[in-house]
């Protein structure tokens, strides 16, 4: 496996937002891939904060991991959030989302950042094995979720 990378080819763009796009399906969220990629597209013209990171063998993705930011509720404080980590089926049970995430945290440290959040349906004890902490609870397109927090 390569060291992880921002994406920013085509190809790896079209891929990325498959995943996402086929996830979002899986949970019953409406989207489209157009908007999909068009939103990783965003993180290119938004650097640092949004970004999407690789994990590549060769120029072939294996999974990923996004960091957003975006206010939790109005009037609320921003925050910049773990997003759609993915690793690619056959990929899985390695160790890699363990680095994807590991490396997003590095990466939100690096730009100043002192905290990380996330929410999570079915991956609460991925994430506290982690070091994610219980932040809060609420409710995200018609699912009760768990919100996450990693201070950095």
């Amino acid at each position: 496996m390569e060291p992880l990378t921002v994406a920013t080819t085509e190809t790896q763009l079209s891929v990325v937002a498959g995943w996402h796009h086929d996830e979002c399906r899986r949970r019953g969220i409406r989207s489209s891939l157009a908007r999909r990629t068009e939103q990783l597209r965003a993180h290119l013209d938004s650097f640092p904060i949004p970004v999407t990171l690789l994990a590549r063998k060769g120029p072939e993705p294996l999974g990923c991991v996004s960091l957003v930011r975006y206010q939790a509720s109005a009037g609320g404080s921003d925050r910049v959030w773990l997003s759609n980590l993915y690793v690619r089926a056959d990929a899985r049970r390695r160790g890699l989302g363990s680095l994807l995430v590991d490396r997003a945290c590095r990466y939100a440290r690096e730009q100043g950042e002192t905290e990380l959040w996330l929410f999570t349906d079915n991956r609460q004890v991925f994430y506290k094995k982690r070091g994610w902490q219980l932040g809060g609870e609420a409710r995200v397109s018609g699912s009760d979720v768990e919100i996450l927090v990693r201070r950095l």
